[in-house]
């Protein structure tokens, strides 16, 4: 009875590596209408306006300071720790990193059921070059040699 009733849990922990450079994006959790992943950003982000069918995203900064944009690079949204923001499906927006310190944030996102789920891209995709940190985990107390 025990295993039937906790069936379907996921339990996760959110410490993705750190990077030096670039973007790194870490799966959480995933079902049919819901998913959930960590990104860590150092420079740039979602470097292309676009938007999402069939999609409703939240992003909740963990660590370091985001700033969104809409269309024509309006600022819709400068966030520092702990603060978030919803994009509803199909808006169009940008994110980079705009803080001091490594961007860490949670991004859950819930899809329609029976709607395509597809990205549009309204100005080209920038790719990011990517430099990880070894053996440094955002979460993860470091211990001093």
């Amino acid at each position: 009875m025990e295993q039937e009733q906790s069936k379907g849990f996921q339990v996760f922990e959110i410490n993705p590596q750190i990077v030096a450079k670039g973007k790194q994006v870490t799966e959480l959790v995933r079902t049919d209408l819901i998913r959930a992943n960590v990104q860590v950003v150092t420079d740039g982000g979602e470097t292309n306006l676009h938007a999402h069918t069939g999609m409703d995203a939240i992003w909740v900064v963990l660590q370091g300071e985001a700033t969104f944009y809409g269309k024509g690079d309006e600022v819709v949204g400068k966030l520092k720790k702990h603060q978030s923001i919803l994009i509803p499906r199909p808006t169009p927006y940008w994110f980079e990193s705009s803080g001091d310190e490594p961007l860490v944030v949670l991004h859950v996102m819930a899809y329609q059921p029976g709607a395509v789920a597809k990205r549009i891209d309204y100005t080209p995709r920038k790719e990011l070059a990517r430099e990880m940190v070894e053996g440094k985990f955002f979460g993860q107390e470091q211990s001093n040699p």
